[in-house]
């Protein structure tokens, strides 16, 4: 049995919890400072181009239904194995810069949040021992939980904005797009790194079961998960209004106006506890496709677990120790953003035309063309 296998439903319910797992944290901070009030405006860009991009990706999916052919497989094919490697290694440091930025957003969330103080090594360590883990029972496990999560963390997201959203003062949004729509854009632009959550599906292209729609249930989650985002970055901007580039961790600002009475407690930690598995289920899924692609970089067999990767993944976490999450950004992403932008949106726009080339060059084209 192939441990990877995935279901389009368990596909599309792991898209939405990816994207609230992800765009919680210091998104919403991190926008506030560039455009202020309007950073709900750029979320919308970026999610429309996602859109776009992940309607190309089902489009190959579906061409591939027949001929399964893997995502190197494809790229070896139609762009040889220099161009193939190269197109590993971005999306390698993708998947890792993404991983360790979740980690040390969850840890300060853990810090601050929850008043846990623990070390850096204690907090990641037992993260990448998860994915090991994960990786060794393949990617229909992490599906299979993502299943069982679904409902509890999508309820405790919900939860979290109910009560805040009777707070928001929808006046403090206008005039709408104040900061300009050029610098709407470049924002997105230079934000988009942030986005295409939807890159994991790389990896298992070839894996999917095929049922009679593949572009409903997953255009209906992601609008969805993205709808609940925006609303999620409207609160937090009205709420904070000119204090909000000063924060970090946009939904555990939110959750204090979740809280009930002094009688009831602090319900929100428990909510937050439920959201935060959703993060770390992103990062386990980060990981599991930087294994991958890591693999397919050295070029070794697949038909075994192979420690030397997860032991160059778990030093990559350790970066932390070294490097500050503000020179990250202001020295490394304002200038890979750019490069990103091929494997994050450029590769999903093209992915169907290589696929169709690919498979008119092997076997399966046979069967496609008939």
């Amino acid at each position: 049995m192939d441990k990877d296998r995935v279901t389009v439903g368990q596909l599309s319910l792991m898209l939405m919890l990816v994207i609230a797992g992800g765009k919680f944290l210091g998104l919403p901070g991190i926008l506030a400072r560039e455009v202020g009030h309007d950073s709900w405006l750029v979320l919308c860009v970026g999610f429309a181009a996602d859109a776009v991009c992940l309607c190309f990706l089902l489009w190959a999916i579906k061409l591939n239904s027949s001929a399964r052919l893997s995502f190197d497989n494809v790229l070896n094919v139609t762009l040889g194995k220099v161009v193939s490697k190269a197109v590993m290694t971005l999306l390698f440091v993708v998947y890792m810069s993404r991983s360790v930025m979740l980690l040390s957003s969850a840890y300060k969330m853990f810090a601050v949040t929850f008043d846990v103080n623990t070390n850096w090594i204690f907090f990641a360590l037992p993260v990448v021992a998860l994915a090991a883990f994960t990786l060794t029972r393949g990617f229909t496990a992490l599906a299979r939980v993502s299943q069982l999560l679904f409902v509890l963390i999508t309820l405790s997201v919900l939860a979290m904005l109910a009560n805040p959203l009777y707070q928001v003062k929808w006046g403090s949004l206008l005039p709408i797009a104040e900061c300009g729509a050029d610098k709407i854009f470049d924002t997105a632009v230079r934000q988009s790194y942030w986005f295409s959550d939807y890159i994991f599906i790389y990896f298992v292209i070839d894996k999917v079961r095929m049922k009679k729609h593949v572009f409903l249930p997953m255009l209906s989650v992601f609008v969805a998960g993205a709808a609940i985002t925006v609303l999620m970055n409207i609160i937090f901007v009205t709420l904070y209004g000119s204090f909000a580039p000063n924060f970090e961790l946009a939904m555990s600002k939110i959750g204090v106006f979740s809280i009930g009475g002094n009688e009831a407690g602090r319900w929100d930690w428990l909510t937050l506890s439920l959201w935060v598995m959703s993060v770390i289920l992103k990062i386990i899924l980060f990981i599991f496709c930087a294994y991958k692609s890591l693999e397919k970089i050295v070029g070794f067999a697949h038909d075994k677990f192979n420690w030397w990767a997860i032991g160059v993944i778990a030093a990559i976490c350790m970066l932390s120790l070294f490097v500050s999450e503000d020179d990250f950004v202001s020295k490394f992403l304002n200038v890979a953003v750019y490069p990103f932008l091929l494997v994050q949106f450029v590769l999903p726009v093209v992915y169907p035309l290589l696929t169709r080339a690919a498979i008119a060059r092997s076997n399966g084209g046979v069967h496609e063309r008939t």
